[in-house]
């Protein structure tokens, strides 16, 4: 008898775990009350410059806390089309906006007696000028909820800082010199990496690196003594003011370059960073810590979207460098890696 219970009830564990593996949850943006006179701007379009375009991040839902991708089912350009609508008026000019996402992604991680949600948003506005555009303003952000059940909190207020971006700059004149043409937009990222010493050169200088801004510009913190053992970094030590050597925790650091090689450093030591293309990568592990504190940099929440989708919170990973803060970008799980 007892296997007979078992069975129909392990059957229905399985068949909940799969329908949960592909749990989807819907994201609008509330539209909002208030108008904005006189707006210098009437229609909106959308660029779409996230790396991975099919998802919104992941939410827990209901008791047990199973994961859904957050998947809009009204696409993003209808909904931004509609937020404008919604602040413009009859007195609103004809100017036209370009908005790009470059990242918008939701997260929750459960601690013992509540959830923290989290709401990273990356994105630029473009003024339409004849044919060509001038930036007219970003944001990069992360914001914190923390409560008993926080997905729907995370979004409203994740709702909250797209319409009060644009709303804040319906009013605005560009001041931005710059122009750009539709397709620099797009691989806008491209521009940016041609400003940054690190993507433009293939001679790295040795040393020790505290923070990306440091690394971005190849100015080194400190010059380096590296151990090597079995083929690989046993430890790095510096010389401190005192002219004693001094041991350098990996965690404590952001990289090295030894003998024109760069490594990206984390807590579980140092990994072979690689440029492929425009952009760096590494494989390695970067763990994910429930206690961030009130905000958290763009770098840790790319550690937890990791953690969330992983098969274990010490998963390794292929990862690349955002350019633009050094964060770490989990690309994909690398499973049954030996290390």
């Amino acid at each position: 008898m007892r296997k007979l219970l078992i069975t129909p009830l392990l059957i229905l564990f399985i068949c909940t775990d799969l329908i949960s593996q592909n749990r989807t949850e819907d994201f609008e943006i509330t539209l909002p009350e208030q108008k904005v006179s006189n707006s210098l701007y009437k229609t909106i379009k959308y660029i779409d410059s996230r790396y991975d375009t099919t998802y919104m991040g992941i939410v827990q839902l209901g008791a047990f806390n199973k994961k859904a991708k957050v998947i809009p089912k009204i696409h993003f350009s209808v909904q931004l089309t509609n937020v404008i609508n919604s602040l413009t008026d009859t007195t609103a000019k004809d100017g036209e906006l370009l908005f790009q996402l470059r990242q918008f992604n939701f997260a929750e991680i459960t601690g013992a007696m509540s959830e923290k949600g989290y709401c990273y948003l990356r994105a630029a506005l473009y003024s339409r000028i004849g044919d060509q555009y001038q930036k007219l303003s970003s944001i990069d952000t992360v914001i914190l909820i923390k409560s008993m059940d926080v997905t729907r909190p995370l979004f409203r207020n994740g709702s909250k800082i797209i319409t009060n971006f644009i709303a804040n700059n319906l009013l605005k004149k560009t001041d931005d010199p710059d122009y750009y043409s539709f397709n620099e937009i797009v691989n806008i990222d491209s521009i940016e990496k041609r400003k940054i010493m690190v993507y433009n050169t293939s001679a790295f200088s040795d040393g020790l690196y505290e923070s990306y801004k440091s690394f971005m510009n190849q100015v080194p913190d400190k010059q380096i003594e590296v151990e090597i053992k079995k083929q690989k970094i046993s430890s790095v030590k510096t010389i401190d003011q005192n002219g004693k050597s001094e041991k350098i925790k990996a965690k404590d650091i952001y990289a090295i370059v030894y003998n024109g090689q760069p490594y990206i450093a984390t807590e579980y030591g140092y990994y072979t960073l690689q440029k492929t293309g425009d952009d760096f990568f590494f494989t390695g592990k970067a763990k994910v810590s429930a206690n961030t504190g009130e905000l958290i940099a763009a770098s840790l929440f790319f550690g937890i979207i990791g953690g969330l989708i992983a098969s274990d919170a010490e998963a390794v990973f292929e990862m690349k460098v955002d350019h633009l803060n050094g964060g770490f970008i989990r690309l994909k799980e690398i499973k049954n890696v030996t290390e």
